[in-house]
């Protein structure tokens, strides 16, 4: 039996940075994108053929923001992907995208090319607390990109949302879960706020009203509790499910 790789290709580029990312991402640097596809494009060659007699069971385009980047340069890079790798039939092919930075047109670009999975960074559900955060996406746009997912015929979405962010209260933040619930998606990704050091948010970490390690505990549990009650099961990152909490 073959051994079972998993293909990660990272895509930098985001239309703004939020202030807790500490990974490798670029704003408006739309300019090289053209450049970086040509390098993404070369290194694959380069690297294909390390990975003969491997089956490819994941690819995962993280970021950054890839839908940012657009769905006409994702899918140029899936056909190759497909020649150069052996990715199976079945294979999980995962994009993450921004509330505000997809529409009907690509996500069915998108599908379909191939892609099976769509990654929503939602984040919170509340106004307040994403522009805490500097992002630029509203509750509504979640909204509306998780519709449209479902139009383009996804049926497999994930959403990610952070707890621990500043001024969030365990109150706000379980409105956040019945908010993700409510879209009915069949994975959750829930992170604890880490402030990374370099960051915008560490700077201004004295002042940001973060709430404390217990605080955090707490969220994290009622997470558990809450999405358990709602048929999300949580799970080890090394094994998959279909409706999960991680």
């Amino acid at each position: 039996m073959a051994e079972k790789l998993g293909l990660y290709v990272h895509i930098p580029f985001c239309r703004s940075k939020c202030d807790y990312c500490d990974f490798y991402s670029l704003a408006g640097k739309e300019g090289r994108m053209d450049d970086y596809q040509k390098a993404l494009l070369a290194h694959m060659k380069e690297t294909a053929p390390l990975t003969r007699g491997w089956q490819v069971d994941t690819v995962y385009f993280g970021g950054g923001t890839p839908s940012f980047y657009g769905a006409k340069r994702l899918k140029e890079l899936l056909a190759p992907l497909h020649k150069l790798f052996q990715i199976e039939k079945d294979a999980e092919i995962t994009v993450e995208c921004n509330p505000d930075s997809v529409d009907l047109r690509a996500l069915r670009t998108l599908r379909k090319a191939g892609v099976n999975r769509l990654s929503l960074g939602m984040q919170s559900a509340q106004a307040e607390e994403l522009a805490a955060i500097h992002r630029i996406h509203t509750p509504q746009q979640t909204d509306q990109a998780a519709g449209l997912a479902r139009k383009a015929k996804f049926n497999n979405l994930s959403l990610d949302l952070i707890y621990g962010l500043p001024h969030q209260t365990l109150e706000g933040w379980q409105k956040n879960l019945s908010a993700a619930v409510d879209l009915e998606p069949e994975h959750l990704s829930c992170y604890g706020l880490k402030v990374e050091e370099g960051t915008p948010l560490f700077a201004r970490r004295e002042s940001a009203d973060l709430p404390d390690d217990d605080a955090q505990a707490d969220m994290y549990l009622s997470a558990v509790r809450i999405l358990k009650e709602h048929g999300y099961a949580q799970y080890e990152i090394s094994n998959f499910a279909r409706r999960g909490l991680r």
